[in-house]
């Protein structure tokens, strides 16, 4: 019963997205920007830029508040509480399955029937927003599979092979081991911090930040992305995992976003310091405002 709720709610807030934007749409036939077709290779706009600006969004305080938040969940205790928490609730875990199988799917697909979506409705907002997504789940990994391979952070052991989590298995230690991390490991697939939530909270921000005066779709999103992040931690992660991912993904989403809205309202950027690379090239632009 509580895996068809789970997936009740999953398939709600996947479809979410292209429903409001396609009723949205159909009834704005007054709509300001220029309905055209946008080429998939839009998403490597400001590619560099955008990569840049992600470590710098918030002046770095999110790649700082996921490390030092990670350590004060270590050190007080909470990710040894809430994982015992779920290990003596296993239904915990199984109703989180769902989530964690969908996390590896919908950020590769959700790109694509916006996009398709948007060539259909000649939406040209539509079609930006779709290849936001894809530059932001891409930079996304590029932020957190390395911090994977270098931390190698043991899993919680909240559960027992799954197929699609075979290797994941109950541990039976009682002593505290949230702060085991096997540094230089080279194991991309768990560990520290959630992909999941990372491209969750992405996907959220660059949603949020380009159709901004949708709060209905912002709600919706960012549910989904808070979901993804107490699943995880229910099952494969620890709480400080998706914490960080979070933090992590919010960022990258964030820069990505902020980019890609300049094109569609085609104002430039009101930021008076921001940052740039290009093949031959990186630096810091300064404006006046």
């Amino acid at each position: 019963m509580k895996n068809k709720v789970f997936f009740g709610l999953l398939a709600f807030l996947f479809f979410l997205f292209p429903i409001h934007l396609n009723a949205d749409t159909m009834k704005d036939e007054t709509a300001s920007q220029e309905k055209s077709t946008v080429s998939p290779l839009l998403v490597f706009h400001d590619l560099g830029r955008n990569l840049l600006n992600s470590i710098t969004c918030n002046y770095g305080l999110n790649f700082i508040g996921a490390g030092l938040g990670t350590w004060v969940f270590v050190q007080s205790g909470l990710d040894w509480n809430f994982r015992n928490i779920v290990y003596n609730h296993a239904w915990l875990s199984s109703a989180g399955l769902p989530l964690l199988f969908a996390g590896y799917l919908v950020p590769v697909i959700t790109p694509i029937p916006v996009y398709l979506a948007g060539r259909y409705l000649s939406d040209t907002k539509m079609q930006i927003t779709a290849t936001a997504l894809v530059q932001a789940f891409f930079l996304t990994q590029a932020f957190h599979l390395p911090l994977k391979l270098v931390t190698g952070r043991t899993i919680p052991g909240l559960i027992s092979g799954v197929f699609f989590e075979p290797h994941n298995y109950r541990d039976l230690r009682t002593v505290n081991f949230s702060g085991e991390f096997n540094w230089f490991k080279l194991d991309f697939y768990d560990g520290w911090p959630s992909g999941h939530t990372a491209c969750a909270f992405s996907a959220a921000a660059v949603i949020s930040e380009i159709y901004d005066d949708k709060p209905l779709l912002k709600v919706g999103v960012y549910t989904y992305a808070v979901l993804m992040g107490v699943s995880v931690a229910m099952n494969a992660h620890w709480a400080s995992d998706s914490v960080a991912g979070a933090l992590l993904g919010y960022a990258v989403g964030k820069a990505v976003g902020k980019s890609f809205k300049q094109m569609i309202t085609k104002n430039g950027s009101n930021d008076t310091v921001s940052f740039f690379a290009t093949p031959n090239s990186i630096g810091v632009d300064i404006r006046k405002k």
